[in-house]
């Protein structure tokens, strides 16, 4: 009984030495990344990440990550070399899954990839890898294929046998992440007979504060084009006159058609075909010339570089004539004179005499046209009584229409309780309309001075309740003249 007891101890004791030895081999046995980058090129970019694992067979074993012929392996060394001879370049570690890192730790990293996003890599940094291939002496390379393909990489890697010109190369990490595509920017725009556009000839502008008037053709003006540049390639902007046509153009090289004839000039730099067109003006002045103020059969001069616009100005002399019944002084509007040429350096309105201009630049001999100017007031913002009677057209505003063939106008407006006068060119009072029997519609300039019927009512009402009181005049002549406003006579 107590040998079989005995027995039985003994087995079990031995049982629980084999446990504990069966454990610690599960326990410390060594696991190694396995691959070959000839297979999987991760295995040599991004070890660690995907890779598979392998169970050492060997209680000495080690992991190993080697080159051979620029190739790189990783696993388990009894596998990959069972004579346990790993030859240089060869990293070796005794830990499981120590074999993660790039190795060497000297392999060049550069920028893989192609097509359009390989353009531009300054903000992507997930494209910076190390070389699948190694070879101490590697460099990376840029190769551009075309404006919508860019291809990068290592040169032991995939370098095309034959790589063209405008192929780079360099020896340090990340060097290869130039821009390989460009842009320069044009002004592009059209101006011809039939469809004129002012802004593509020239830009008229203030500089600064001292009104001094130059050429400013700008992008804001015109519309843009882009050139799109290769690397180690140059694009142009252009300008181009048909002397024949007066068609001008401007634009980018890279879409410019082909000009047998007429004045093509290039340059390189953003918006640098932003040079302006001399322009030819029609130059006279009416003491000498009486057609200057038709614009017809002008003689035109060529204008000075850089002058951007062409004048014509009127100085006004005013004369009055009394009208005794009325008791109120008109305006007769003379011959006033006239003066037309170009707005160069040497050019300089005598406001201080009364004259007003009018530039233009959409053409040559632009300022053919008549001038029109006309009174402008409001008797209720300026609180201008003169503004109905015209008293001192002297005195008053006057304003250059937008057109040189607009009428000028006056009217009287009632809102409420308010009658009030305003004068101006047709677009600045759209008030006046043809149902309206207090506007008054007349053409040529200044010719806008004569009372309003409301004024000359009022001095008629004057007039016949002189007697009355002057609360009795104000309340009689205010509602006798709204009525006749509102209600007019058929």
């Amino acid at each position: 009984m107590a040998i079989r007891l005995l027995d039985t101890l003994l087995k079990l004791q031995l049982l629980i030495i084999a446990g504990t030895l069966l454990f610690r081999g599960v326990s410390y046995s060594l696991e190694c990344y396995a691959c070959d980058s000839a297979e999987d090129p991760e295995c040599a970019t991004r070890p660690g990440q995907q890779l598979e694992v392998e169970e050492c067979s060997g209680a000495t074993d080690l992991c190993v990550t080697s080159i051979t012929a620029g190739l790189t392996r990783r696993g388990c060394l009894g596998r990959l070399y069972p004579n346990g001879y790993c030859a240089a370049p060869c990293d070796s570690c005794n830990t499981s899954l120590c074999n993660r890192h790039v190795f060497p730790t000297d392999r060049l990293r550069c920028y893989q990839c192609s097509g359009s996003t390989c353009i531009d890599v300054a903000n992507r940094p997930e494209l910076l890898l190390p070389c699948p291939v190694y070879n101490e002496d590697d460099r990376c390379y840029t190769n551009i294929l075309h404006l919508s393909n860019t291809m990068r990489g290592c040169e032991h890697t995939n370098l095309p046998d034959t790589c063209p010109h405008v192929c780079l190369k360099c020896n340090y990490n990340g060097c290869n992440s130039e821009l390989t595509v460009t842009e320069s920017r044009c002004l592009q725009c059209t101006h011809m007979r039939l469809s004129p556009n002012p802004d593509c000839l020239r830009e008229q502008a203030l500089i600064n504060d001292d009104e001094t008037v130059q050429c400013a053709l700008t992008n804001e003006t015109v519309t843009q084009c882009v050139n799109k540049v290769m690397l180690g390639h140059r694009e142009q902007c252009y300008t181009h006159l048909n002397t024949q046509t007066e068609v001008l153009q401007r634009g980018c090289s890279t879409t410019m058609g082909f000009f047998p004839t007429g004045e093509l000039t290039q340059c390189y730099g953003d918006y640098c075909n932003a040079q302006c067109q001399d322009i030819a003006c029609g130059t006279c002045n009416s003491t000498s010339n009486p057609n200057c103020r038709t614009g017809i059969n002008l003689s035109t001069e060529k204008c000075a570089a850089g002058t951007v616009a062409c004048y014509a100005c009127e100085q006004v002399v005013f004369l009055f004539h009394s009208i005794s019944n009325l008791c109120l002084n008109m305006y007769i509007p003379p011959d006033t004179f006239l003066r037309r040429g170009c707005a160069d350096a040497d050019f300089i309105p005598a406001t201080d005499q009364g004259e007003t201009c009018q530039l233009c630049r959409s053409s040559d001999n632009c300022n053919r046209y008549s001038v029109r100017s006309c009174y402008r007031c409001n008797s209720q913002e300026q609180d201008d009584d003169d503004c109905a009677e015209m008293n001192l057209p002297s005195a008053m505003t006057i304003s250059n229409c937008t057109d040189p063939m607009e009428l000028c106008v006056s009217t009287v407006i009632s809102r409420l309780n308010l009658i009030y006068t305003v004068r101006g060119c047709a677009s600045q009072v759209p008030e006046c309309s043809a149902n309206d029997p207090y506007c008054v519609k007349c053409n040529g300039s200044l010719c806008n001075n004569i009372p309003t019927q409301w004024a000359m009512e009022k001095i008629e009402q004057s007039n016949i309740h002189l007697l009355d009181s002057p609360k009795q005049q104000k309340q009689r002549w205010a509602a006798l003249t709204l009525l006749k406003y509102l209600w007019p006579d058929p």
